[in-house]
């Protein structure tokens, strides 16, 4: 493989990274977020059961954000296979 197509592959490489590591602080934050609303359920305190609930919404929209962005690197990854 040529300089170019090894520094699109690197980068390809960064960027699925970073798709995965934003996979990883959403499946927290989703985590977090269903504590926080079964603790605010079993003290009944409304505030922080709509906060969990918020906080878990935001971090499956934000697995799946990093889902999409690790998926177009992979792809990306892979039509660059296939050209050589």
């Amino acid at each position: 493989m040529d300089d170019i197509t090894n520094d699109a592959q690197r980068k390809l490489h960064k960027e699925e990274a970073r798709g995965r590591k934003e996979q990883a602080k959403g499946a927290f934050d989703e985590v977090k977020g269903k504590v926080k609303k079964t603790v605010g359920d079993a003290i009944d305190d409304k505030g922080m059961e709509a906060r969990g609930k918020a906080e878990e919404m935001a971090g499956k929209a934000r697995k799946k954000a990093g889902d999409a962005y690790a998926d177009s690197a992979d792809k990306a990854e892979d039509a660059i296979d296939k050209s050589h």
